[in-house]
Parts: C-alpha cells; structure tokens; sequence
C-alpha cells in the first residue's frame, strides 16, 4: 500500500457518478487564461470536492477521528492523516511545539512515533497501539482549541497542496480544474512512491509531453491514473484501489463540462451523493 491510499468509507461500495451541473466557464476553450488555486475560492470549491471522495461532505471534517480498519490504524483531520502513514505524526508533532505535551493530544505524541518506527522497519501500519482514547481527544481539542486545526492546515500545505501546484506549474497546468487533478492525486496516491503523483505525471508526460492544452493533457493523465487504479503495483491493494475509481469518473466529469476555473455555482455526484455549492 502506498503512503497516501483512498480511505475506505463503511458501507460505501458499488458507487455510481453521474454529471454534475452549471454551464461551462465562458473561457473554457482558454483555461490558461482562468485562475489557479491561488484564488482563496477555487481553492475553497477544490478541496470541498476532494473532501467529499475523502469524506463524503463538503466540509473539512477537522475534527473526525475513525478506525477505517484499512491498514492505516486512526485517520483523522481535515486531510485523512493516519497514524500508519506518518503524516498524522507530523500534525500531532506540529500541535505539540505550539501547545506543549502536556495536553490529551500531544500525550499521545511516543505511542505514534513507536507505530511510525515500526512501520519505517517494515511494520504493520495498522497497529494502534498506545492510541486508545485517541479519538475522543482529538475530537475534543480540535473544537476547543484552534492550535491543532491550524496544525493539520500547516501539514497539509506542506505534504500536499503546494507540491502538487508546483507540480502542476511545471508541467503547465495553470487552470484550477487541472491543479485540483492533480491535488486529488497528492492526497491519495502520494508523491514519491512507485504509484505516486510523480510517477502518474512522468507516465504522462512520456504520452503527451508539456501541457499546452489542459484538456487533452488532463485526459490523458486521468486516463494514466485510472489504469493505475484498476492494475496496482501493491496487489493487496487492488480492491480498494478499484473502489476508488469513481473518483476519477468525478474529475473526467468536470472535465467534459469545461469546469476548468471550478466557478461557484457548481455541483458533482460522488458516492451516491450530491454536493453543491452555491454562487
């Protein structure tokens, strides 16, 4: 299993997509000429949309804490951080140097960092060991307290979203439909690993080279990621790789739409659901 794997949600199997609604950007045929993920409200629609593949709602979920029993022991927070993948250790480690060790929270601080070790050994990610009462913590401190919120806000930045518009720079993506392709892909594949965001763009770029037309490239990777999806390189992975895919029929939607600067109004169908935001 790569660093950052879809989250299965319970009882979420057999997903349907549909087309999502509201008219096409009025430059749709010139994407480089809309805003990126720059823009405070491409950004906010971006990771609404990526929230609802993670989470199933628009928002953030800062405060969820869940066992998935998916082999990355608790994930929690706005970005799916597990304790089996080690980012849920550098937000726990980023709250603890602004709020002390001395809090529920931070106190958890040695039993994540001995499952880390354990897995950077080889281990089994999926150990929890240490961690009970873990969640109720968290769920606690993250309503009371803005340092551990500002904590999962300051990783996530880090690890995922501006790697991934760099990424998207430099392989000249500058509309905020083709940054949020790639942002999802950071978020769930990772970046380095053998199936990572890195490897699907080198994959792509062998196909179809810089991008000069976000459309086509778009296609293309998409295309890139979804065979990724149905064939991975872990094959104990492949199940919830394959349950993952309708994450990518979302994204072709958008696409074909013309979605490119990701304008409010605007609306998609994930996971048997609809989500919208209003203008």
């Amino acid at each position: 299993m790569n660093r950052r794997g879809f989250l299965v949600l319970a009882g979420l199997t057999g997903w349907a997509v549909t087309s999502g609604c509201g008219a096409p950007d009025a430059a749709a045929g010139h994407p480089e000429r809309l805003p990126g993920l720059a823009d405070p409200d491409r950004r906010r629609v971006a990771e609404a949309v990526i929230s609802t593949f993670e989470n199933s709602t628009i928002e953030l979920p800062y405060a969820a804490a869940h066992r998935l029993d998916d082999g990355r022991g608790i994930t929690a927070g706005r970005a799916g951080f597990t304790s089996g993948t080690h980012d849920l250790l550098l937000v726990v480690q980023r709250y603890a140097a602004a709020a002390g060790n001395n809090t529920p929270v931070s106190r958890y601080l040695p039993a994540l960092r001995a499952i880390d070790a354990k897995v950077q050994d080889g281990g089994d990610g999926s150990s929890t060991k240490g961690l009970n009462g873990f969640e109720d913590a968290w769920s606690t401190t993250s309503r009371t307290d803005p340092r551990l919120n500002a904590a999962q806000d300051a990783v996530y930045d880090e690890l995922y979203f501006r790697p991934a518009v760099d990424r998207a720079a430099r392989v000249g993506l500058t509309s905020a439909l083709g940054q949020l392709v790639i942002l999802d892909t950071a978020v769930q594949h990772g970046l380095g690993s053998p199936d990572g965001l890195d490897a699907l763009l080198a994959q792509t770029e062998r196909k179809r080279g810089r991008a000069t037309d976000d459309a086509a490239w778009l296609a293309t990777f998409l295309a890139v990621r979804r065979a990724d999806l149905e064939n991975p390189v872990d094959e104990e992975t492949t199940e919830v790789w394959r349950e993952s895919i309708p994450r990518v029929d979302t994204l072709e939607t958008l696409l074909q739409q013309q979605r490119f600067d990701l304008a409010t109004p605007i609306a998609w169908t994930f996971a048997g659901g609809r989500f919208d935001i209003p203008a």
